[in-house]
């Protein structure tokens, strides 16, 4: 008996080994392709990691220059600010006569106290005249340097001091100083606004740094004036273990880890701001960039080791060959199960569609073959309605000719990508625009699309938009619009060779009104002054609130100065009716000066043209107000700035 079953294993090796015998030069090829297999495996893994690194280290580079670009532009506005407030000061103060207080401007929320600015003005002995901080306490300045830079150096222009301790505020400040002048050009004091380092840093909420990263803000010289540090290097009085010199304005530049404290390497972007004597860095971490990508490499390993070892096992195991090519295709359906969930469940509309051809093979139509529940909801049908139908069937006339040509096209080139607005109403009985991003890729005989509703990001992109050009008082376009559109309008009026004005007009009396009335009834006024100036156009001539009572009409191609002066008439007339005030049921008279340059006579580009209206304008005011002039050399030779 036992005989008997020894013999019957020994019969069964001896099969195995003959079948192995037999079948050793397939199990040999075997082995190499799925050593070749496993090898091209690693290729693809590696390949892909080092692909991976190398588009997040490129994103990257790319959040760190706009990031910088960003917040110098941020930081550029800022300066501005402060700029045009000791500028104001110093108008302030010599128009006045010395007669300007702070103290009083403080009062009435000039100067928030949460706004972290404080504003001095200094007389030429150095004795603190006004200011909207305590001057009990106020010492003598006579013997600071910045105080004897500006004593000893006449020029008109913003300096920008290093951070120090504030002597009142006792907080760290930094000073923008403005000198004065007497009339004949003798010192008389300087104009001091000192900023909280946290007014210039105030562009991003620390929260949304990497814990690596900074933001900072540095003068010519390296030294920092504010800064904005990530948790783990908040405590550090700087990253870098010596000064970095950069000789460029604006770059990016990876610097390694032994440049820093921390021993972290950094992309590093700089910008230098046009008009000031300040630099902008970002620092983004390559540690923190790369933390997230780590776990998808460790991922593509693990796939490659588990592949290898597949491999490996399949080649050492031929008997098993049949077993695993069915777990192959148990595998693949799995797969093809679980992508077809997925897109079932996508927010995103997909759709495979295939192109009807004409005996002369020319595509004349096309048919949905198969789409997820999300595509069809998107056009407002169910999967089971819209799978099936031709484009014939879903649109006509103009429309289908255009989504036609769009689809022939992209089988043509093998891509194409648009936004576009759709709209249906199967559903209900109102009318629903949306705007939907569409992508088209070629496969065999027909298209691959997907398409997603866009119509948050467009609205958020026109509200972006319409805050930064549209006035939000007069809803008129601003300022910014305008320097915009200005010089685009000149070179259309060049090519036309046609003639156009700019309208430089300013409200005779608001202010007293602004100051007796209030802000309200300003505002009020403000608007009623929009709706009269746009009742005077054409529907080609644009009018834009500057800011405060100042506005700019545009008129563009008319046939002579005598109607710009037609057109400057009918505003002054419109605005000799008075104004009632309908909440304080008051009635007030204003005017208008007007101020006209013309394109070419008086200039070529927008900022001469800008200039030469303010220019007459305040020669029209100074004539009387309530009247118009056209620019003249003789303003300008005679003393009328702009």
């Amino acid at each position: 008996m036992v005989d008997s079953s020894l013999a019957k294993r020994l019969t069964r090796q001896i099969q195995r080994f003959e079948f192995l015998r037999g079948s050793m030069g397939i199990l040999l090829a075997w082995f190499l392709a799925c050593v070749l297999l496993g090898a091209l495996v690693w290729t693809i893994s590696l390949a892909k990691i080092q692909s991976d690194k190398a588009e997040i280290e490129k994103n990257t580079f790319t959040k760190a220059t706009q990031l910088s670009k960003a917040y110098t532009e941020q930081l550029s506005r800022s300066v501005d600010q402060i700029d045009q407030i000791t500028r104001n000061l110093k108008y302030g103060w010599q128009t006045f006569h010395g007669a300007l207080k702070l103290e009083d401007q403080l009062q009435q929320g000039l100067y928030p106290r949460s706004a972290q600015i404080y504003a001095s003005i200094i007389d030429s002995h150095g004795t603190i005249v006004t200011s909207t901080l305590d001057k009990a306490t106020a010492p003598n300045i006579a013997q600071r340097d910045y105080f004897k830079n500006r004593q000893l150096n006449p020029e008109n222009i913003l300096r920008i001091e290093k951070p120090g301790k504030g002597g009142r505020s006792g907080r760290k400040v930094i000073r923008f100083t403005r000198r004065l002048d007497n009339a004949d050009g003798s010192f008389d004091g300087i104009v001091v606004v000192g900023i909280e380092p946290g007014f210039l840093a105030a562009f991003t909420d620390e929260s949304s740094l990497g814990t690596s990263d900074s933001l900072a803000i540095k003068d010519t010289d390296g030294v920092v004036l504010a800064a904005k540090m990530g948790d783990r290097i908040r405590s550090l009085p700087t990253i870098y273990r010596s000064p970095q010199v950069f000789e460029l304005p604006g770059g990016i530049r990876r610097i390694p880890g032994d440049k820093f404290v921390d021993g972290e390497s950094r992309i590093v972007a700089w910008q230098k701001l046009s008009s000031y004597p300040l630099v902008s860095f970002v620092s983004l971490s390559d540690a923190a960039a790369l933390a997230a990508y780590q776990p998808t490499a460790d991922n593509y390993r693990n796939i490659a080791i588990a592949g290898s070892a597949l491999l490996l096992l399949l080649a050492t195991a031929g008997i098993f060959l049949l077993s695993r090519l069915a777990w192959r295709k148990y595998q693949a359906n799995e797969v093809k199960n679980t992508y077809q969930l997925a897109i079932d469940g996508a927010r995103e509309g997909f759709y495979m569609v295939r192109a009807l051809y004409d005996p002369q093979q020319n595509v004349v139509d096309f048919m949905i073959k198969d789409c997820n529940d999300r595509g069809a909801l998107l056009v407002g049908y169910t999967k089971e309605e819209l799978v099936g139908k031709k484009f014939s069937d879903l649109y006509s006339g103009a429309v289908s000719q255009r989504v036609l040509a769009i689809f022939r096209r992209a089988m043509e080139i093998g891509f194409y990508e648009d936004e576009f607005k759709a709209s249906h109403n199967r559903n209900n009985n109102s009318q629903q625009t949306i705007w939907m991003f569409r992508r088209l890729v070629r496969s065999g005989r027909g298209l691959a699309m997907t398409i997603r509703d866009v119509s948050e990001k467009k609205s958020y992109e026109q509200a972006l938009l319409k805050m930064a050009n549209i006035d939000a008082l007069t809803s008129l376009p601003n300022r910014h619009w305008l320097m915009k559109f200005l010089p685009a309008a000149l070179n259309q009026a060049r090519k036309r060779n046609t003639m156009f004005a700019i309208l430089f007009i300013d409200l005779d009396n608001f202010k007293a009104i602004n100051d007796t009335l209030g802000h309200e009834a300003g505002d009020q006024l403000l608007q009623e002054a929009a709706i009269r100036l746009q009742s005077v156009l054409r529907p080609v001539d644009k009018v834009v609130r500057l800011g405060g009572d100042e506005f700019t009409l545009l008129l563009d191609s008319f046939a002579s100065q005598e109607e710009v002066a037609q057109v400057a008439a009918r505003i002054n007339q419109k605005f000799s009716v008075p104004f009632e005030i309908s909440e304080q049921k008051k009635v007030v008279f204003v005017g208008t000066s007007i101020g006209i340059s013309l394109f070419p006579h008086d200039g070529n580009d927008s900022a001469t043209l800008l200039r030469n209206a303010d220019i007459a304008m305040y020669s029209a005011k100074s004539a009387g107000k309530g009247q118009f002039r056209f620019y003249e050399e003789r303003f300008s030779e005679h003393g009328i700035e702009y």
